[in-house]
């Protein structure tokens, strides 16, 4: 079977998606989301599936519900799993491919727009729904002086304790709907990925083992929330904990010239730099510190 999948191509396709009907679903796909026929065979004889590629120029298979699960595996990459309906994947649209407005508009006229979050100086996200029911995520991450991140990154304390200004112990547990984070839970949250990040970020800026890979394991949010108790704890100490990281982080910054472009290999063979590392950690404590901001909006 495999030989017969790849007679007609050698791509590997980085994702999968089992669509009813080719043509609709095509119409979607390139119509709405901007994703090009890959020719010169995009179909296949029964068209059974057909080949796009997706705006990080990566190749996808867009499948017809039925086929056969050894043909589909012939096709996909190792590395990557087939994505189910429901099931959320990322699409990196570089700034220089311009804005995403042009999409936006598109999917808003489809009915296809979940949520449309700007993050200034770090990133956009646009989550859109596609008919077969899964979530595509175009993300587009901007550049940044290392004066404008440095300002960003020791900016956030204020900001987590402006949102959390005048709240009491049953405010916290607040949450924008039932089964959401509470308050409580986007604060001890936002200090332990905070923790967990400023680890490979002093690996970086110390900048000891040239050309060695930092290791980590990956951060499972949820599980963390369930094994440290997000649910109940207090949070002044993590609150105070988190304007001491910025600030140490800030002081070594000041005393290392050029600080923000030292780097380090990290998973997957990728270079990271401090400064994009940097603008990372502040966005992600934003964006919670945006969702806080509008519990409290919803709810007092």
């Amino acid at each position: 079977m495999c030989g017969e999948a790849t007679d007609r191509s050698d791509r590997k396709a980085k994702i999968a998606l089992e669509v009813d009907g080719l043509a609709a679903a095509g119409k979607f796909y390139c119509g709405v989301l901007g994703w090009n026929r890959l020719e010169p065979e995009a179909y296949d004889i029964a068209d059974k599936y057909v080949w796009l590629q997706m705006p990080d120029e990566e190749p996808a298979l867009l499948y017809e519900r039925g086929m056969s699960e050894e043909a589909i595996g012939c096709m996909i990459k190792s590395e990557f799993s087939r994505i189910k309906p429901g099931d959320r994947f990322y699409i990196r649209v570089p700034e220089e491919a311009g804005s995403l407005d042009p999409l936006l508009r598109r999917a808003e006229s489809a009915g296809a727009v979940q949520n449309d979050e700007l993050e200034p100086l770090c990133w956009r996200t646009l989550t859109l729904r596609t008919p077969d029911g899964y979530t595509v995520v175009y993300w587009q991450e901007f550049e940044a002086a290392d004066e404008d991140i440095l300002a960003l990154y020791a900016s956030g304390p204020d900001r987590l304790e402006a949102a959390l200004a005048g709240l009491d112990e049953e405010d916290l547990d607040m949450a924008i709907a039932p089964g959401k984070w509470t308050i409580r839970q986007q604060v001890l949250h936002v200090v332990d990925l905070e923790l967990a990040a400023a680890h490979k970020l002093k690996y970086i800026l110390a900048d000891a083992d040239p050309g060695r890979t930092y290791v980590s394991s990956r951060f499972e949010q949820d599980a963390w929330a369930v094994g440290m108790n997000y649910a109940t704890r207090p949070i002044a100490t993590e609150v105070a904990l988190f304007r001491l990281l910025r600030e140490h982080i800030r002081i070594v910054c000041s005393h290392i010239p050029g600080s923000l472009q030292r780097s380090a290999i990290v998973g997957g063979g990728r270079t990271e730099t401090a400064a994009r590392l940097m603008k990372s950690m502040a966005g992600h404590a934003n964006a919670h510190i945006r969702r806080i901001v509008e519990i409290r909006a919803n709810r007092l």
